[in-house]
Order: C-alpha cells, then structure tokens, then sequence
C-alpha cells in the first residue's frame, strides 16, 4: 500500500510530506533501476575509513581489543564490512540496513541484513525502532546523509546512531560535498530542472539537486551538498550527548568530496 502523502511534515523541513516522499521515490526508483552498475563503482573503500578507524584507535586503546558490534545504515553492497575484514578488525555482529537488497553482490552469513526504507521511517517519525539500541560499538553511515531532503530528518540520522551506541561508542558519518567536485556542479542545475520537470516537482531548497547516472536516461537521485556551516548547526542541534572526537575532508581527487564526523557517546 502507498504511504499516505498528507499530514504535517517535520518543523524547519522546506518540503510537505508529498514532496519528501516524491523525492524518496525517485532515489529509491534510480538505486533498483541502476544496482548492479552502481555497485560496479562502488567496490574499493573510501580513505576517508581508514583515518576514521585510525582516529577511533588513538582515541580508545581498548577499541580493537573485543569484537565489534556495528551497525551499518544504508549499507549498500557491504563493501564497508569487506574493508573491517580486510582490516582485520574483530567483528562480533554486524547489523547492516538498506532498502535495496539488489545492491548486495552476494550474501553475507556474518552480516544480519534488514531490508527497511529509512527515509521513509524518518518521514513517518519511526526511525529510532528501526535501530539497535544502546548495543553498539560502532555505528556509521556513508553515503546515506545526502539523500536526506530535511534538516530536521537529518538530526534524527545523527541522533538514531548516537542511540544505537552503547557508552563509549563511536559513530562515524560522512556528508558528500559533491560541490567541490567542478564537473558534478557544472551539470548540477541543468540535471535538477530536467529531473523537475520530469517529476514536476517544486522548486529545491538551496543546496539540494537532482543528479542523473552515467549515461542513463531519465534517472535521478535527490542530493544534498552539506556545507561546513550546516555541520555546525547539526551538532549544535543534537538532543543526545555525544563528544565530536573529530572532523575532516577525504576522498576524491583532492581529498575534499567527503566531510566525516567522529563522535562518541558518552
């Protein structure tokens, strides 16, 4: 059954709940309609893991002493657990969600997946019952943030991983500054009025656009650029107590497409 498009869309969201669902759907309509080409790009890990992990290490001289507990949102292809495995890092339980299975090359007995569309837990207010909770030592989201269409709904991302931490846990989230990147923001506006129109959507709110996928025709993605200075009223918007261990810029060219937080649950 179609989710209802009607009723009061979070406080401070620049969209009614029709147009966060829209937006949803042709995001979730490009990952089914482009899986296995998109996966194809996806296989070697960030370096942004790396420094993340290498950060977690310096912070905590026990981390790596006990196997993990982590939680994977918007897991993707798993490629996040292969780079855990190829780090040789204790794994205990991984518990890994996205809302498109075809995305995974082949299933993993080690990793518990659960299908769950999680931007449509967030519009619907259900998000945190979708997640452990309080169990895990790490939670991370990688390319996940910006096919969030609200700031509200994207406090709630960082605040459902601080949840699911147990004390002295880590989270690690990355926001995609596509922006930076000059042959991504050159087609930026030209590929969000044509996805507009082919959706008939509203006008974006600033810093959000339609991007399309390789050669592929009449395919879009809603994307957000987050800015530094979002970052900032994100933290500062967090109801949960947490401890910015730190923040960077990686991957990319020039180590400058991804902006990473590093936090910790107290």
């Amino acid at each position: 059954m179609r989710p209802a498009t009607t009723g009061a869309p979070p406080i401070g969201s620049p969209y009614d709940i029709a147009t966060l669902r829209q937006l949803n759907a042709l995001t979730s309509q490009f990952y089914e309609r482009e899986a296995a080409s998109f996966s194809a790009t996806r296989q070697a890990p960030w370096r942004g893991w790396n420094r993340a992990l290498d950060i977690i290490a310096q912070t905590d001289g026990t981390f790596r002493r006990h196997p993990l507990a982590v939680l994977d949102l918007a897991c993707g292809n798993l490629r996040f657990e292969r780079f855990l495995a190829e780090r040789r890092v204790p794994i205990a339980s991984v518990v890994a969600i996205d809302n498109c299975p075809a995305l995974l090359d082949a299933p993993d007995s080690a990793v518990a997946f659960r299908s769950c569309d999680l931007i449509e837990a967030l519009i619907a207010d259900d998000f945190r019952a979708s997640l452990p909770r309080a169990t895990c030592d790490l939670a991370v989201a990688f390319g996940f943030m910006h096919h969030v269409a609200a700031f509200p709904l994207r406090i709630h991302v960082l605040e459902g991983l601080l949840d699911s931490l147990r004390p002295g846990g880590f989270a690690v989230v990355s926001f995609w500054q596509f922006l930076h990147d000059d042959r991504i923001a050159a087609k930026a506006a030209t590929t969000t009025a044509a996805g507009r129109r082919a959706w008939r959507l509203p006008p974006l709110a600033s810093c959000d656009y339609l991007l399309g996928w390789q050669h592929a025709d009449g395919v879009y993605r809603f994307c957000h650029h987050t800015t530094d200075e979002e970052i900032d009223r994100l933290m500062a918007a967090v109801a949960l107590p947490f401890r910015e261990v730190a923040r960077f810029s990686a991957d990319g060219k020039h180590g400058n497409l991804n902006r990473y937080l590093v936090l910790q649950r107290p």
